[in-house]
Order: C-alpha cells, then structure tokens, then sequence
C-alpha cells in the first residue's frame, strides 16, 4: 500500500484574481507618482555620486560633511530670507537653475577623474555646490507631493530611495569618471520628468488613505505646537547626531566596503523599504511612526555590536550604518511632505528646517568627531555616548506619541461629555438626534465657509451634502440637479477654497468653520 500524500491546498482562481488586482490596483493608482518617483531618484542619485562617493565607503569624509556644513550656512541665510520677507519661492527657477548646476559638477568632476587634474580645494568646492543645488532639486520633488496623504507619500518617498539605490550601486560598478558621467546624464533627466508631472494627475487627487495617528494626521492638528515640533526635531537630531558618529567610527575617517558588503547594504536598504512600503499599503498603524524609528533605532544597535564584535572588518557595522542613514533619509523626506501639507509657511520653509535639523546634527558630530579623536581618543567612551543618544531619542519619540495619544483620548472624551450634555437640553432622542444634530451642524458650518470663500447658495448646498459623505449622484438627487451640474459646482468649490479632496472639505468644514 503506497503513502498517502498530501498537497497544499492551491489559492482559488478568485483568490488569485483579488491578489493580481490588488497589486495592479495599486499600481494602477499611485501610477501618477512616476514622474516624482524618478525625478527625486534621479536627483538623488546625483547628490551621492558626487559628494558621497556612490557609497564605495560609508562617505568621502571632509568632502561629504564639511561640504554639507557649507552648504547648510547658505541654505539657513536662505531660510532667514524666507521668514523676513514672507515671500512664495518661485519653484520652477530655482528647479531649473539647480538641475543644470548639479549637472554641471558631476561632469567636472568627471573631467578632473580622467584627467588627474583639479586639487582638493577645488574638489571641495564643487562638493559643495552640488550639495547645494541638489538639496534645490530635492526640495522641488518634495513640494510637488504636498498635501497628499499619508499612503501615497510614504510609497512615493520609499519608491524614491529604492530607484536611487540601485542607479547609485550600478554607478559604483563603473570607473569612477564614467559613474560622474552617467550620474550627469541621470540628473539631466529630472527635465523630462517635470514635463511629465505636469500631463499626470496631482498626487493629492490619488485617493488613498491618511491615519490619524501618523505625522500627517499630527500635523493637521499640531502643527502650531511648539512642543510637537521640538519633540520631532530632538527625536531626529539625536538619531542623527548616532549617524554622525557611526559613520566615521572609530576615528571620523570613512569606512570603505567591500563588494559584498556594498551589495550587502544596497540589499538591506532596498528590502526595509520595500517592506515599508507593502506595511503602509495594508494600512498597518504606526509604520511611518513608532515602526520605523523602532526598525532605525536596531539598526543602530546592531552598527554598535559590529564594530565592537568585528574591530579589524568594520565595513561589517557600516553596512548597518549606511542603511539607518538611507532610511533616515526617506523618513525626513516624509515628515517634510506632512509639514509642507499643513504648514503655514513657504514649503521651503520646512524643507530647509528639516535639512538643517537633521543633516545639521549628522554633519557637525562627525566634523567634532574627526577634530577631536586624536585628543580624546576613547573607543568606549564613543560607543556609551552613541548608546545614550539613541535610548535618547527613543524615549523622546515614544513619549511623544504617547501624549499625543492621550490628548486626543482627553478631547474625544470632551466630545462626547459635550455632546451628551447637549442632548438632554434639547430633549432628543440620542440615535435619531445625532444625525439630525451632524447634518445641520454641517450645513451651518457650510455656510460659514461659503462667507469666507464666497460660494454661492447653491454650492453650499453641494458642499454640506459633499461632506456628509453623498456621492456625485445622491448630490444630485437631493437637490434635484443633474450628475454633471453637481460635479461641476464640486469643481468650483475645490477652486475657490483651495481644498483637494472630500476628507481636506470635511476637516475645514469641522475645525475651522465651526
């Protein structure tokens, strides 16, 4: 008698299908970011070839964070300019200007590569520059993902640093001035590319999903908060202070990487973000708060263990290194594309704050660090400070959340309380009533709102039904109007109010018009 086997059972056709279609659902709805995708890459990309050294070693050293520090002087003297004179930058120059710039460095230092010409002063100084004006470049691509949700600027800032991993370590592949020229060409790129954003639909017309308790959802909120913008600031700068000094372990000198563990950490890079990614895309909570600090803040860890259990292989813990700091890069991404969305100030404004917090910290510990170990020269001493700047960080950032948390448990029960005590005035039965209660709250509020944006009757009729949560079709069976006349005075209502979507309506209609 032959052994019964036994088979896995098989996903069903319809299994199958929903699978498929969810993957190219998602594909086909966050299709409009590709132009941002490849030209944040690309832009990238340009920036770590030129002044990174397309990560052959955990940097170039002076030629990475003194060029930073320098670039970081100008940039602040900007920032300064943008709050005295309260003006709107105008994005497409400075683009324009910064792209060709950026362009222009990688193709010198191309030539001084071939020819063995050009000195450290030189080098220096188009390091720099190239910090500078691609800095300009990414702050565009950032600017052109503001005000869209938590979704899709998590995929598109992960998308991002994936594409420009794997142009970087292609880059790495090829003689030093050939990887210059090719990053050239890559950056001239970024043209095409704005063209392209323009003919594709706005990335905060993608309907996808914004939690609450996310950055996004925190900046709605808090963003006036001058303890919420500390706590963020102190959590980054910390974590970044850690990188600073992983970075140039033990000595403030670049770690250089073999093949495998260059590969090693483009590997690692590219799968954390990817994961990142798919998490978002299920709708996990906290993934773009506590979970990633979490998944950075064991990265660090595990850069300390390697160091101090492989002393003579510490391309080994730079591995762990240069990954917490690509991922601190797409996180600062993030947070910068939540502030732009809710801020009130010039979006450069936060980009700029974002860059001098975060690559501030990490220039200027590294700078100390390379100034200071012949002096104070003390491997432990390093490492218990290291240690202390990350639990730091991490009890900054939890305890942040958790009062964030807390706060909006206190108001919710305020809410309610409120809401009770209303109730019982007006005599009303509390199912039917809170409805009764919603809907004409709102259509108040929508006319409030129609004051300040000068809407017309009938739009504030359209709105209140709009935000209520009626369809285009049951709008215009309430009203007795045509589907297409309905959508038309939607359209009107989001040109004249600013406001990009039903849930951006809603908010206003509850937070401020009330």
């Amino acid at each position: 008698m032959g052994a019964r086997t036994t088979t896995a059972p098989t996903p069903t056709g319809a299994e199958q299908n929903q699978a498929r279609n969810g993957l190219e659902g998602a594909a086909h709805r966050f299709a409009p970011l590709w132009p941002l995708i490849l030209g944040l890459a690309f832009g990238r990309a340009g920036l770590i070839v030129a002044s990174y050294g397309s990560y052959t070693s955990t940097d170039e050293g002076i030629f990475t964070d003194g060029a930073m520090l320098v670039a970081l002087v100008v940039l602040a003297l900007f920032l300064v300019f943008i709050v005295l004179s309260k003006r709107t930058i105008s994005k497409h120059v400075i683009m324009r200007t910064c792209v060709a710039l950026e362009a222009f460095v990688l193709m010198a230092l191309a030539v001084f590569d071939l020819f063995g010409i050009g000195d450290e002063i030189e080098r220096f100084a188009l390091s720099s520059l190239c910090t500078l004006v691609s800095s300009g470049a990414i702050y565009y691509w950032l600017r052109r993902a503001r005000g869209t949700s938590t979704t899709t600027a998590a995929v598109f800032v992960f998308a991002a640093l994936i594409i420009s991993e794997v142009e970087i370590y292609l880059c790495t592949l090829l003689p030093v001035f050939a990887g210059n020229f090719v990053a050239a060409a890559l950056v001239l790129l970024q043209y095409p590319c704005i063209i392209w954003a323009r003919r594709q639909r706005q990335p905060h017309d993608i309907v996808s999903p914004t939690q609450a308790n996310d950055y996004f959802g925190f900046s709605k909120t808090m963003l006036q908060s001058k303890q919420f913008l500390t706590a963020t600031a102190l959590g980054i700068g910390c974590l970044s202070i850690v990188i600073g000094l992983l970075r140039g372990y033990p000595d403030g000198t670049a770690i250089a990487f073999t093949p495998v563990t260059r590969a090693a950490y483009g590997a690692l890079t590219i799968g954390i973000s990817a994961a990142l990614i798919v998490l978002v895309l299920k709708r996990r909570e906290r993934v773009m708060t506590v979970g990633i600090f979490v998944i950075m803040e064991l990265l660090a860890c595990f850069a300390l263990i390697a160091y101090a259990g492989f002393p003579d292989m510490l391309d080994i813990g730079a591995v762990f290194t240069t990954t917490l700091n690509a991922l601190m890069v797409g996180f600062t991404w993030y947070v910068i594309i939540a502030f732009m969305s809710y801020g009130w100030r010039d979006p450069y404004y936060y980009a700029i704050a974002g860059w001098l917090v975060w690559l501030g910290c990490r220039a200027v510990a590294r700078i100390a660090l390379l100034a200071t170990h012949e002096l104070f020269s003390n491997d432990m001493l390093m490492s218990a400070a290291m240690g202390t700047m990350v639990v730091l960080s991490t009890q900054v950032v939890f305890v942040q959340f958790l009062n964030i948390t807390r706060r909006n448990a206190e108001e919710q029960e305020e809410q309610s309380a409120r809401r009770q005590s209303m109730l019982k005035i007006m005599g009303l039965d509390e199912h039917e009533s809170l409805a009764d209660m919603r809907q004409a709250s709102m259509k108040h509020n929508a006319e409030e709102v129609g004051k300040q944006f000068l809407l017309s009757d009938r739009e504030i009729e359209v709105m209140a039904l709009y935000a209520l949560g009626y369809t285009q079709k049951r709008v215009a069976e309430e009203l007795f109007i045509t589907q297409g006349t309905a959508h038309a005075h939607i359209k009107r209502i989001y040109a004249k109010t600013g406001l990009h979507s039903r849930q951006e309506i809603l908010d206003y209609l509850e937070q401020y018009a009330s």
